[in-house]
């Protein structure tokens, strides 16, 4: 009978006579209590009406489906219970297809699956579902209209095999809400089928990448301030321009530590962050020797703002106390690290006129001496080049005159400085102020009594203000005699500085010889200038040479001469120099100010630049191929000649040389030769190495040359080459733009937790030869460094990296990596064997990234706890 009707009624008359037996509610006419939109059925196979007392079923049976607003749900064979409102869906005995069930963007399969057609409530026995790339099995499950998920039973894993994951986290009862998150009650990590110990009572994990509110997983470990768990806290997505974390760490000795970072993005705009650490850290316990509390700060701002397309300002503060970083960052940098420094500045141009202005605020600390250098400000001003006499506009075939191609500039720079050197701990206390020795700098910025306390100087600030103006002009010479039609391009410039000052120098002695230095409050302008001409051409040759496919080779020659002459600002009639006399009738000179240019320059510089050059042929004349032209070499040489010098007057000649063999090897030499002879001690003589009769022209001081080469098979997945991916590049923070504060994660992870499996095999291999004889002492250097990664199998992946001091036959920088790639899983391993580095690493954590941080097993280098002492007496 069902065959029969299937074959006589339409699919229009099909669906008229099933609504027929709909109750009103069904078919949307009761708007207060009923279903709002039409409902759609389909089946391939038949259709099976039953009017029983208990109510009107109808079953689909064969790849039925069942259409209902956004929703949709098919499967084997589907009941429709007219006086319930309710649908239910059963797969086939034996057959591997699931009922599907599909609203909006959500589907779920299952064994069978109930759902209301008015509340839109379902249920899902034997129950999978996936988002993004998180994937659920449940016993059961409940779909609420909202399209909260409700499990019983429930396995989660992120491994694309829900049915047997290598791992899944597994719980009672779960419940996914927009897809977002996962909260659990007790929930257990599964290895395969393996149930391991890692339990927790409850669970909340991300389902999704992205940003949005939620915990930051704890990192652990431990160092000499005991076991830690650190980075642990909450993230909060303010909105779609700003977010901020607060994280926190406890040690076991008593230490703490608390971060807050808050970023903020609008696109072509402005972004940045805002940064404070404070630590309080304890060394040993109370009656140890070592005992001590220290409590470190560290406030960074990092700020870009795009005023205008031609204004700007930007912003980096780093303002940290002198052991924060070496006492808490688990990065080898950050704790060798010296200095930290910040800027803030303004940036300003107008358009069509060239011209610019830039206001700096600056600050550099030593964190080891406390030494700090402030810029208060710096400010610049330039104007770009102007031709002052160009004629706005020429008759017809009217040419530039000479004096119309004399080009200005002028640049302005002002620059206030503050230093503050502060005098040893021992100086201050034997002068019997140790109170001085806790002074820093920003007391000292603010009291001058504390700055002269603290560094035993009155003068706190230094002006000077700065003026430059260069000119230049460019000449084309067609035609010299003793060149023939070789163009010739002169270029004549002069270079005008005036520097002002504030505070003078001024030295003297006293009765026994002691030096008496005092800085006098005086307006001293100091003006210098030099005057050059540089001249310069190119001419070519070729050599008629044919070797193979090969055809001739072309030398390009680029000579280019300089004159430039300076007077001795340092001499008396200049006015800027001192002197002081002493008992002996020795006269000493100096410098009033600083910056005065001292000795005469009359001095001829010299280089030339060689290129050659060859084509490579077509295979055949029939070839459409064009002839391509190859580099073989650059040679450059460069020297100086100073006709005012008194002695040596031929400075060192510099040789610069490049090429590339067999289009796979690149070959660099540098050197340096001096043209004159050494004496018995080692010591340069006014004597030149080359004569007429000899071929030795002059004496080698320095030379260093390097070979480098790599090769790497085809991407396995391509077949094309891969260029080389850091895992910087891999991993981006925020969608809002870079982090400017990386935080204290030390480089294990750049080192261990990528591997490029797609490339099956790389080799780089580059060769350090130097030399070094400056005197009589000759030093060699020959180093070999070799970087192989390769495929065990599609799976394991091992890269080390060697090198091997053939001069001290010593094996430098070794390091082995380890790479696991498992389906769900990655795997890294990293061992440096030997040397001052001796460390080794291991790392195993999912391939997802909203997890890899929580599931995540991970022991951090070793290299550098315990190696920097203890802070306590920093």
């Amino acid at each position: 009978m069902p065959n029969a009707l299937s074959r006589i009624l339409s699919p229009a008359s099909l669906v008229l006579f099933i609504a027929s037996l709909l109750p009103l509610s069904v078919l949307g006419q009761d708007n207060t209590t009923g279903i709002q939109h039409p409902v759609e059925f389909s089946a391939k196979d038949s259709l099976v009406i039953s009017l029983k007392q208990s109510g009107k079923i109808g079953r689909l049976i064969g790849d039925s489906k069942v259409t209902f607003n956004d929703a949709s749900l098919g499967a084997y064979r589907i009941d429709l219970l007219f006086k319930l409102s309710e649908l239910r869906a059963y797969r086939a005995v034996g057959d591997t297809a699931l009922a599907r069930f599909t609203q909006s963007s959500d589907t779920f399969t299952g064994d069978q699956f109930a759902y209301n057609l008015k509340t839109e409530r379902g249920r899902i026995l034997g129950a999978r579902s996936s988002f993004q790339d998180g994937f659920i099995r449940a016993q059961a499950a409940k779909i609420k209209e909202d399209s909260t998920l409700y499990v019983y039973n429930g396995v989660y894993s992120t491994c694309n095999c829900i049915e047997d994951p290598s791992y899944s986290l597994r719980a009672k009862r779960m419940k996914i809400v927009d897809q977002k998150w996962v909260y659990t009650g007790p929930i257990r990590l599964f290895i395969f089928n393996i149930p391991t110990p890692l339990w927790l009572p409850f669970g909340f994990l991300p389902a999704q990448e992205g940003r949005r509110s939620g915990p930051l997983a704890p990192v652990y470990g431990e160092d000499e301030f005991g076991f830690y768990l650190r980075d642990f806290g909450w993230y909060f997505a303010l909105n779609d321009y700003t977010d901020y974390q607060m994280q926190f760490g406890l040690w076991s000795k008593g230490s703490w530590q608390t971060k807050h970072q808050f970023r903020y993005n609008r696109r072509y705009n402005y972004n940045g962050a805002v940064a404070v650490d404070y630590a309080r850290l304890r060394n040993g316990e109370r009656g140890d020797p070592d005992f001590g509390v220290n409590q470190t700060v560290s406030i960074r701002w990092n700020h870009n703002q795009t005023i205008s397309p031609y204004s700007s300002f930007d912003a980096s503060v780093d303002l940290s106390t002198s052991g924060y970083l070496q006492a808490v960052s688990e990065a080898y940098d950050d704790r060798v690290r010296q200095t930290v420094g910040s800027t803030v500045g303004f940036r300003k141009r107008w358009k069509g006129v060239g011209r610019s202005l830039t206001t700096k605020l600056s600050q550099q600390q030593q964190l080891a001496s406390g030494t700090a250098d402030l810029t208060l400000p710096n400010l610049s001003f330039s104007q770009s080049a102007r031709k002052p006499f160009s004629r706005s506009s020429r008759g017809p075939g009217s040419r530039e005159q000479w004096f119309e191609k004399l080009t200005y500039n002028y640049n302005f720079n002002l620059t206030n400085s503050f230093r503050f050197s502060p005098l040893s701990d021992s100086q201050l206390i034997s002068s019997g102020d140790s109170s001085a020795t806790s002074i820093d700098w920003y007391e000292a910025l603010f009291d001058p009594a504390k700055y002269r306390r603290a560094t035993g100087d009155g003068t706190p600030f230094n002006f000077k203000a700065s003026h430059s103006i260069p000119i230049s002009a460019s000449f084309t010479l067609n035609r010299l005699p003793p060149f023939g039609n070789v163009p010739i391009n002169m270029s004549p410039s002069f270079r005008y500085t005036e520097d002002w000052y504030l505070r003078t120098e001024d030295r003297s002695l006293t009765d026994t010889d002691s030096l008496i230095i005092k800085d006098e409050t005086e307006f001293l302008a100091l003006r210098q200038f030099n005057a050059g001409l540089s001249a310069n051409t190119t001419f070519y040759g070729l050599f008629p040479v044919k070797i193979g496919r090969y055809s001739g080779i072309r030398h390009t020659v680029r000579p280019t001469l300089g004159f430039t002459y300076q007077p001795d600002f340092s001499a008396s009639g200049w006015g800027y120099t001192g002197s002081y006399t002493d008992s002996t009738g020795q006269t000493t000179s100096y410098s009033r100010v600083p910056g005065v240019r001292s000795g005469l320059q009359q001095s001829l510089s010299f280089s030339v630049a060689n290129i050659f050059e060859t084509k490579r042929l077509p295979p055949d004349s029939l070839d459409q191929q064009q002839a391509k032209t190859l580099k073989l070499l650059n040679l450059d040489l460069s020297s100086r000649y100073n006709f005012a010098a008194d002695s040596l007057k031929l400075s060192d000649i510099s040789l610069n040389l490049r090429t590339k063999v067999a289009g796979k090897v690149d070959v660099t030499v540098r050197g340096n030769f001096s043209p004159y002879k050494l004496n018995e001690s080692g010591r340069v003589i006014n004597d030149y190495v080359w004569k007429p009769s000899g071929l030795k022209f002059a004496r080698m001081t320095s030379l260093r040359a390097t070979a480098r080469t790599s090769i790497r098979s085809a991407n396995s997945s391509t077949g094309r080459p891969v260029e080389n991916r850091s895992a910087a590049n891999r991993t981006a923070p925020l969608p809002s733009g870079s982090n400017p504060f990386v935080g204290d994660v030390d480089r294990f992870d750049d080192a261990l937790a990528y591997a490029d499996f797609a490339i099956p095999w790389s080799l780089s291999f580059d060769f350090t030869f130097s030399v070094t004889k400056p005197g009589l002492q000759l030093s060699r250097q020959a180093i070999v460094n070799t970087t192989v990664d390769f495929n065990l199998t599609p799976n394991w992946k091992v890269a080390a990296r060697t090198g091997y001091d053939i001069e001290r036959g010593d094996i430098v920088s070794t390091s082995l990596n380890l790479h696991r790639d498992f389906e769900c899983w990655q795997m890294s391993v990293n061992w440096v064997p030997f040397g001052s580095y001796q460390s080794w690493g291991f790392d195993l954590h999912v391939k997802s990234g909203h997890l890899m941080d929580i599931l995540r097993i991970r022991q951090p280098r070793n290299d550098v706890g315990g190696r920097f002492g203890r802070i306590s007496g920093q």
